[in-house]
């Protein structure tokens, strides 16, 4: 039983609705998050508890996909499905790049969407980048994950032009 300390919860709002799901163990619920406002204690409500990790997860997931997140046309403020969905190295299945391959088909991107991707940094990104970061105090994690995810980045994007080199001859 000891692996089952985490719970799943939510937030509602005045009118009884949630607005925020969530998973949690300890004391998740009374913390603030960075994209949705802390209710006051009356509607902080934990749906189920003495979960595992993963059952919390199916949970919070489930219920999530449920009432939707407003990014999808629903009620939640829940910025993410769940937090492992956007986690640094996760990959989209073969299946799930299939499906936004296919949804894309045919579409038309105007001149100012195609400026969006991909584009280069200009001057004034990068001084806005900048005034962002100043007096940010150093922080030899964030450094660490930062740099090994550079190292990544640029050992794939070299394997990648090695690889179309071979492949052109």
């Amino acid at each position: 039983m000891a692996d089952n300390i985490f719970y799943v919860y939510q937030y509602i709002n005045e009118d009884g609705q949630p607005y925020y799901i969530g998973k949690g163990s300890g004391k998740r619920i009374d913390r603030p998050h960075t994209s949705t406002l802390l209710p006051p204690k009356e509607r902080r409500v934990i749906i189920k508890d003495g979960l595992s990790n993963e059952e919390a997860k199916q949970l919070e997931g489930n219920l999530i996909t449920k009432y939707k997140r407003k990014l999808d046309g629903g009620i939640l403020d829940n910025i993410k499905i769940n937090q492992w969905a956007c986690a640094v190295g996760w990959k989209h299945s073969e299946e799930a790049k299939r499906k936004i391959s296919e949804g894309n088909r045919g579409k038309k991107r105007t001149p100012e969407q195609c400026k969006n991707y991909k584009g280069t940094v200009t001057a004034e990104h990068r001084e806005k980048v900048r005034q962002a970061n100043l007096g940010r105090p150093y922080d030899p994690v964030r450094s660490a994950k930062i740099s090994a995810t550079l190292k990544r980045y640029f050992a794939e994007r070299k394997e990648s032009k090695l690889m179309q080199e071979q492949k052109n001859g």
